[in-house]
């Protein structure tokens, strides 16, 4: 069986970094995880073909090749997933499709004209799709009633990857979460009782990294790494003593859960083993809209004394956040600006409230009739999917102004250097790799543009020396922290242009719907008024 595994592009996003990848000759942020490890689980004696389209585009050759078309995506995706079905449709070739996308929306994926769907968790109900093709169906649906054992996970099929095209690579050690925050999709897909590896297997997956000659950054893909504390611990005790035989060959970052702050011997544990950086998900210092959306995790301590906890033991701290939450207060936005420049946080991930197939919020709004589309789309270039408590022109506009303040290059250089002063640098010693000519490049640029173009010239210079004189093992990733914002300066504009125009449509729609009702009323009372005489 010869099996053409095909990965999506994405739309350009906060994460997609074009900008700041061209500056070291990188494609991709990531790899398709995902699909590697689907190749894993499948029958090693398939022939196995991954193209990522965010690399490239599929040849002709390549779908003349294939017995069987594999393809899986996120939501933000969708455009391109319907895109490479009917492209493989064209071909002749049996598709089946998995992932969070056909998973959230499977009547979505159906219309696909798809074959086969492979849906929830590979490790169930691929065997089943397997036993499929060999008893000769040529279409199904399949779907698991359990969560699967992660511990019987194989290593992902890393080789299958062009990796020198990726910026990071990515593992796994735990998937759920045991949180229940109304609007995330993650308990809805892995459920709230978070299963992990054993420690044994995520170091496994490291050292075939190693083995392939990987030496850059690795992103753990977890949505909460620590939703298991006691697991995790055994996890980052071993690999500390692994990192330190292998001279740290990677750094790594994850995402979790706020209340790491309130735990200093797993954030120590953390530093040791390498891992430079962490995703929380603040998403916004209103504790009366965080307690509405029931993320209490975020109300039992200040989050700006969290988030400076964190750093101060040596991670730097990235953050989403959301403006569009039910009762909110006018001007969320400057208070999301404020409490990032407060804690500078230097990258952000801001954007408008969507409620997620399934989710809490979700089935809430339904019942409300408040839902304005039974799809959903995750990026920061789109307008809420829902009615919201107060006017969505307000919320758009405040949205609109507060991510443009903060990508402000100086704004955001300004984070940057005050977050490096926070953290804490790391007590291992590495020994110093070789600088090649791509990151020099990439240095030189950085000084162009930021240290002699724009109007940053004069910060630049003047946080540049000073990280190299009071925290020299950070500057290379205060470097890498500079050349992200090259990015943001092209993407800020995207944001303000795609909401304003997806706006101006909404209030467009809005306002022929209201004057389509008021004709309707004052027909329905010329109707019903009878019409007077005089009568002799």
């Amino acid at each position: 069986m010869r099996v053409l595994l095909v990965y999506p592009r994405f739309p350009q996003s906060f994460w997609s970094f074009e900008r700041a990848l061209a500056l070291v000759n990188r494609k991709a942020f990531l790899p398709p995880l995902g699909l590697i490890t689907v190749a894993a689980i499948l029958p090693q004696e398939w022939d196995f073909h991954l193209v990522d389209c965010n690399l490239r585009e599929v040849t002709q050759q390549e779908w003349e090749w294939a017995d069987l078309v594999m393809v899986s995506a996120m939501i933000v995706q969708k455009e391109d997933f319907n895109a490479q079905i009917q492209k493989a449709k064209e071909y002749g070739k049996p598709v089946a499709v998995g992932g969070p996308y056909p998973t959230a929306l499977p009547h979505e994926a159906e219309a696909t004209n798809a074959d086969y769907l492979v849906l929830d968790e590979g490790e169930i109900t691929l065997p089943k799709f397997v036993e499929a093709l060999e008893n000769g169906e040529t279409s199904g649906k399949f779907r698991a009633d359990e969560k699967p054992d992660v511990t019987q996970t194989p290593i992902p099929r890393y080789d299958l990857l062009k990796m020198d095209a990726y910026d990071n690579m990515s593992a796994q050690f735990s998937r759920g979460c045991p949180f229940q925050c109304e609007f995330c999709d993650i308990i809805v897909l892995y459920g709230r009782k978070p299963r992990t590896k054993t420690p044994e297997q995520l170091i496994a997956e490291l050292e075939r990294l190693y083995e392939l000659g990987w030496r850059r950054s690795i992103f753990i893909v977890d949505d909460n790494f620590i939703g298991n504390k006691r697991n995790v611990k055994l996890l980052l005790r071993e690999l500390k003593t692994w990192m330190a035989e292998h001279n740290y060959p990677f750094t790594l970052n994850t995402e979790a859960s706020v209340d790491l702050a309130q735990d200093p011997e797993l954030m120590d544990l953390m530093v040791e083993a390498n891992f430079n950086s962490v995703f929380l998900g603040i998403e916004t210092p209103d504790e009366d809209s965080l307690v509405l959306t029931k993320k209490h995790q975020n109300t039992r301590d200040p989050l700006s004394d969290a988030v400076k906890t964190i750093m101060r033991h040596g991670m730097r701290v990235t953050a989403g956040f959301i403006i569009g939450f039910d009762g909110e207060e006018s001007q969320a936005g400057k208070r999301i600006v404020q409490f990032v420049e407060n804690t500078s946080i230097t990258l952000a991930m801001f954007s408008m409230l969507q409620a997620l197939p399934d989710t809490g919020l979700w089935h809430r709004l339904q019942k409300e009739g408040r839902l304005l589309d039974q799809g959903a789309n995750i990026n920061q270039t789109t307008l809420m999917n829902f009615i919201p408590t107060r006017p969505v022109e307000d919320i758009a506009k405040e949205y609109i102004e507060a991510f443009w303040e903060l990508y402000d290059p100086q704004n955001y250089l300004d984070r940057a250097y005050n977050q490096f002063l926070l953290i804490g640098e790391p007590n291992h010693d590495r020994k110093s790799r070789k600088v090649d000519w791509t990151t020099i490049r990439a240095m030189l640029l950085i000084f162009w543009r930021q240290g002699v173009v724009r109007k940053t010239r004069w910060r630049f210079w003047k946080y540049l020396f000073h990280i190299y004189r009071a925290k020299p093992k950070l500057l290379g990733s205060y470097l890498a922290q500079c050349a992200l914002g090259e990015h943001f300066i092209e993407y800020r504009e995207l944001v303000r242009d795609k909401i304003q125009a997806q706006l101006d449509e909404y209030l467009s729609l809005k306002a022929s719907q209201e004057s389509q009702e008021t004709q309707d009323s004052k027909s329905e009372e010329a109707v019903a008024t009878p019409i007077s005489s005089d009568v002799s």
